[in-house]
């Protein structure tokens, strides 16, 4: 009896596998590493396309960094009369301030310090050219703003003109201003323009219908932050 359950028990054992003979063990092999040569490759080129990103990324950031440089010179050097010496280093300049406020942009005090090294480039001469330059510049940016608004507020053409003479004198222009961003006090922006008509606003609308008034207030609401 107990002869015959073990013989039972053995023949219900499943039969050992075969040994693999060394010709199998070397195709495992081989499969393994073609597997991780695929895998190898597949992130060599996954690399290579985040480098060439990051390599495109770059010459971005330098062609950006570039271009202020370059569009200064081109808009002033005219006007100013600057050498070829003058406008390589002038745009040499500017192209480390770019890359400097990709960190952080500097302060009116950090722009009053790069007014000074740019003023360091330039001749007695031409100083005040570039002055002179800057500030017809702003004055045009002060008429632009003025037919801006009167545009927006849907406002006769001619009103132009009253709101010129009410607003011109009470801007402030620096005459020695080389780089307007070292001296936010003397740019004239769209708030201060929009301050200017809101305090003077019964002079300004003198002529105007009080429809036109009232368009005008609203377009001040809109374009004031402080009165959203």
């Amino acid at each position: 009896m107990i002869a015959t359950l073990a013989l039972a028990l053995l023949l219900s054992q499943d039969p050992k596998p075969a040994a693999k003979t060394v010709e199998e063990r070397l195709k495992e092999l081989a499969d393994k590493v073609e597997a991780l040569d695929r895998k190898a490759a597949a992130l060599a080129d996954e690399n290579a396309k985040l480098q060439q990103k990051l390599d495109e990324s770059k010459a971005q950031r330098e062609m950006l960094a570039r271009q202020p440089g370059a569009v200064w010179v081109k808009r002033y050097g005219p006007a100013v009369e600057f050498t070829p010496n003058q406008s390589a280093e002038i745009e040499e300049l500017m192209y480390g301030w770019a890359k400097q406020d990709y960190g952080k942009p500097v302060d009116a005090a950090g722009w009053k310090s790069r007014e000074e090294l740019l003023r360091g480039k330039l001749t007695a001469e031409q100083i005040p050219k570039l002055a002179r330059k800057v500030r017809e510049e702003q004055d045009g940016g002060v008429t632009l703003m003025i037919k801006s608004l009167v545009r927006m507020a849907k406002l006769p053409l001619s009103a132009e003109d009253a709101f010129g003479k009410v607003v011109r004198p009470k801007v402030t222009l620096g005459e020695d201003v080389l780089l307007p961003a070292a001296h936010p006090d003397k740019t004239p922006s769209w708030i201060q323009i929009c301050d200017i008509v809101e305090a003077n606003l019964t002079e300004v609308s003198k002529d105007l219908s009080e429809s036109e008034v009232e368009s005008l207030r609203k377009a001040l609401s809109t374009w004031k932050p402080k009165q959203r």
